[in-house]
């Protein structure tokens, strides 16, 4: 079946058009679950506050919309991974720390294209220290993390986009061994 000319043209504007809305880190936040998690994660000063921000994103993901999944199971990783800062026992953060880095990982390979997802990775990278090798991906999610603040995906968590902008400007700095 041919499709007239002017018809085809309509379709495939059509088509970018829906694959730009369901693109939530393109066309801003349809993850409202995500506002109080961002928040969270920004209060991770105590071990039992990223328990209870990886208990929050726990439940969040139970009714979080599709396309939002991939996002709130970050922040379920991200808090998982953050509780490492945290305890005496050296063996109990590494194992922590490795099991929740190799899980975000794995949600980046999944969505190897998807930038929110390297940014969540950054914010536990980039603030861990080097000797735990975590730095592998520093300059992508870097750059991934500067697209993502290019775009509204963050406009209603400043204090977090701000935090994100701060942690991958000293990641590209440290990168090229400028001063931050």
């Amino acid at each position: 079946m041919r499709v007239p000319l002017g018809r085809g043209i309509s379709l495939a504007a059509l088509s970018a058009w829906c694959m730009l809305c369901a693109s939530p880190s393109l066309l801003g936040q349809p993850c409202p679950e995500l506002l109080d998690l961002r928040g969270n994660l920004l209060n991770h000063s105590t071990f039992d506050q990223a328990i209870e921000s990886k208990q929050a994103a726990e439940i969040a993901i139970q009714s979080a919309a599709p396309a939002c999944l991939p996002y709130v199971e970050a922040h379920i990783w991200v808090s998982h991974t953050r509780s490492a800062d945290f305890g005496w026992n050296m063996a109990d953060r590494l194992m922590r720390f490795k099991k929740g880095m190799s899980v975000l990982d794995s949600l980046v390979l999944a969505h190897p294209n998807d930038d929110v997802l390297k940014a969540l990775r950054l914010s536990v990278s980039g603030s861990a220290p080097r000797f735990l090798g975590a730095d592998t991906f520093w300059q992508e999610d870097a750059e991934a993390t500067k697209r993502v603040l290019s775009t509204p995906f963050w406009v209603e968590s400043p204090k977090f986009s701000e935090w994100m902008e701060n942690l991958a400007t000293d990641i590209q700095a440290k990168q090229t061994g400028e001063a931050p």
